[in-house]
């Protein structure tokens, strides 16, 4: 199975959770709604990235394994106080994720297909997005 995960790890991450933390606020809420919101950013941008005018020769060979395979479960999983969310491709199904997303020595790797995941614009879409949950879970604790 794949180990693609969503993470929380942005600057002053840890000054937001004391924070809320700190007003008795529902961190727990808060934490799985950010990564519910990361999964989204990712599952759109891989989804995006498949498409089969996309693909190697247009998708013409294409019989939708790779999209079936597209981890769509939102489920934010609890291990402690430590939570994850799967994002990617369940390798169980499907192994072409991978000969798409890396290429192979006869194929191109498909363009953006890396980058939905791990590219700088991705990551930095999903800090934002991940932050702006935080603040506001911090205003809602403060407003009782």
């Amino acid at each position: 199975m794949a180990k693609h995960r969503v993470g929380m790890t942005f600057k002053g991450f840890e000054d937001l959770v004391a924070r809320l933390d700190g007003l008795n606020g529902d961190l727990k809420k808060a934490t799985e709604k950010a990564l519910i919101a990361s999964h989204e950013v990712v599952t759109k941008r891989l989804k995006k990235a498949i498409r089969k005018s996309n693909l190697p020769a247009k998708g013409k060979y294409s019989v939708g394994d790779t999209e079936k395979a597209l981890r769509t479960d939102s489920k934010v999983e609890w291990e402690g106080m430590r939570a994850e969310i799967k994002i990617g491709f369940d390798l169980g199904d499907s192994l072409r994720s991978i000969f798409l997303m890396y290429g192979t020595p006869r194929v191109k790797p498909v363009a953006g297909l890396k980058a939905a995941i791990y590219g700088s614009a991705s990551i930095k879409e999903r800090e934002k997005i991940q932050r702006e949950i935080f603040e506001n879970a911090i205003k809602k604790a403060m407003e009782g």
